[in-house]
């Protein structure tokens, strides 16, 4: 044990402060980004961090650093699974619950699994099941919103921008991978509406190709079509990872890459996570939300909000403006 576990430990014995945290999650690769400086505060303070959410996101979350418990995630809706759940969380006596996932299910679930103390962002008219409801303010950097469940607490958790941490040999094989790639894209999006039109896509590949700089495809397996199709209208081969790297394999990717390129995607927040510069076209979603509004990164607005009005030279001026930054 450490010399803040002892320190925590013994605060425990004391009665001075709650030390085993349940920490429940959305299931999705952008949120755990926005996370991962509340996990870094929690994971400090506290003597033991369980966190629920899917398995794909979990790798986001993991860190050397870190000491961090992955509780396995349900897949059942039913009525019946909120008991069950709640039946398995009372098991581990957990002292308090900061509940991230802003979801009436998962309040109601650490509710009936009798945690003491619920913080979580009073939406979705929940906030007679949470001890501690905090305004969900919907403007704010979403890193920040979720830094305010810990200010909640009682602790010291100034604003933070996401960082994540590779080791050495996960950069080394991100490298590997990468070879001599130099600017990443992805070629699509989980949802349509967030995607960036194929020709635009088509037109920043070829302006950049054009300078010089070797190309590398990232995205999930969904977005193999789409891969295949850009690759096939390129005059010079490119570096298609799309579909064929983990996230952990992604993450050393985006690492060694001088700039990453794409919509409002998952992808987009582990490059800004991990420091490569980016700059992402913002549709339908809040920009003063989710974008990374904020040095080495660029965030480009779609004219009235739809992506099928983005145009080519926004994003190659600000491309520009992170290459030669960098």
């Amino acid at each position: 044990m450490s010399q803040k576990s002892r320190w925590i430990e013994f605060g425990r014995r004391l009665g001075l402060r709650e030390q085993r945290l349940f920490l429940s999650l959305k299931a999705y690769l952008g949120d755990a980004v926005m996370t991962a400086p509340l996990v870094d505060v929690l994971t400090r303070e506290y003597l033991h961090v369980a966190a629920l959410t899917a398995p794909f996101v979990q790798p986001v979350l993991w860190s050397p650093n870190r000491d961090l418990e992955f509780l396995p995630g349900r897949r059942d809706r039913s009525p019946w699974a909120v008991v069950r759940h709640a039946v398995e969380l009372r098991r581990h006596r957990f002292d308090v619950g900061v509940l991230l996932n802003r979801s009436f299910r998962a309040a109601l679930v650490a509710r009936l699994a009798g945690i003491p103390r619920r913080v979580g962002h009073a939406s979705e008219g929940r906030q007679a099941l949470l001890t501690d409801p905090v305004p969900f303010d919907e403007e704010k950097f979403e890193a920040y919103c979720s830094l305010d469940l810990a200010r909640a607490l009682g602790l010291n958790a100034p604003d933070e921008r996401p960082r994540l941490v590779l080791t050495d040999v996960e950069r080394e094989v991100g490298d590997s991978l990468r070879r001599d790639g130099a600017v990443g894209l992805q070629p699509g999006a989980r949802f349509p509406e967030k995607q960036l039109p194929a020709d635009v896509l088509l037109e920043v590949a070829q302006r950049l190709q054009g300078q010089g700089r070797r190309l590398v495809l990232l995205g999930g397996k969904e977005e193999q079509g789409d891969a295949s199709n850009l690759a096939a209208k390129l005059g010079a081969p490119v570096i298609d990872l799309v579909g064929r790297t983990s996230i952990r394999e992604t993450l050393g990717v985006l690492a060694g890459l001088q700039a990453m390129v794409g919509a409002d995607t998952g992808v987009m927040h582990l490059a800004a996570g991990v420091g490569c510069p980016t700059v992402t076209v913002f549709g339908p979603t809040p920009a003063k939300k989710w974008g990374h509004a904020y040095e080495p990164h660029r965030v480009l607005l779609a004219p009235e909000g739809q992506m099928v009005n983005v145009r080519a030279e926004p994003i190659l001026r600000a491309v520009a403006e992170v290459l030669g930054a960098a």
